[in-house]
């Protein structure tokens, strides 16, 4: 009798025992803290390592990316955003840089900007930086040349250099007034500007600009000829 009641004292002390223990450990896995998520974005994977165990927690890689912000072998994001509150013991997962992606430059000079746009789409390089300069042997809009140039490795952009077309040649603007037409046209051709004729006659009465201005080769010259009207010419 006295053993079959020591075998019940056990029993109830083992039990009491056990579902203390299953409560202490509930109570044990219920208490994890809450932290702020540490940003992870640049640090190496060293670095980045040391600082989620310092918070108990833990780092998984998911992947790399090309990148021309990021050194390669740094963090460029990861899956919880730096700031958000977390428990203990929760993985963050990274995207690593491998860095910005090369590219073997295509040839632009000789094309029209247009068509270096184009081809810049098509190879998925971005045209950062367009330069535009004057020049004697390059007509206008078209790409005098490159950096980097298509004989090196760049990683994804380019910057042209693009002709405005010859420098402005600048004139102090003749006197037109009294030349008959035939010398005025072939004065301006000389000039390399164009004329522009109105009214009726044979002689050129007022011109805009005026004579003493300055004026560029390439603009037009207004003329206004001896008579407004046609009718007028009858008369004489």
């Amino acid at each position: 009798m006295k053993r079959l009641f020591n075998i019940s004292v056990y029993l109830i002390v083992f039990f009491l025992l056990t579902g203390a223990g299953s409560y202490l450990t509930i109570r044990f896995l219920g208490t994890k803290k809450t932290i702020p998520v540490p940003d992870l974005t640049g640090k190496d994977i060293l670095e980045a390592n040391r600082i989620v165990l310092e918070n108990r927690l833990y780092l998984k890689i998911d992947g790399e990316e090309f990148s021309t912000e990021i050194p390669s072998g740094k963090i460029i994001r990861q899956d919880i955003p730096p700031g958000e509150q977390i428990k203990e013991g929760r993985t963050i997962r990274v995207i690593m840089s491998k860095g910005p992606q090369h590219y073997y430059m295509p040839d632009f000079t000789g094309m029209t900007l247009d068509e270096a746009r184009e081809l810049a789409a098509e190879k998925q390089i971005k045209i950062s930086r367009v330069i535009e300069v004057n020049s004697d042997t390059y007509e206008r809009g078209i790409v005098i040349s490159q950096r980097p140039s298509s004989e090196e490795r760049g990683s994804g952009k380019v910057k042209l250099l693009v002709s405005l077309g010859p420098y402005p040649v600048e004139y102090i603007c003749p006197d037109f007034r009294g030349l008959t037409v035939q010398d005025a046209k072939a004065l301006a051709e000389k000039l390399g500007i164009e004329v522009s004729l109105e009214g009726y006659g044979s002689r050129i009465k007022s011109q805009s600009p005026s004579p003493g201005q300055i004026i560029k080769k390439g603009d037009t010259l207004k003329l206004e000829l001896e008579y407004k009207e046609e009718e007028q010419l009858k008369w004489l």
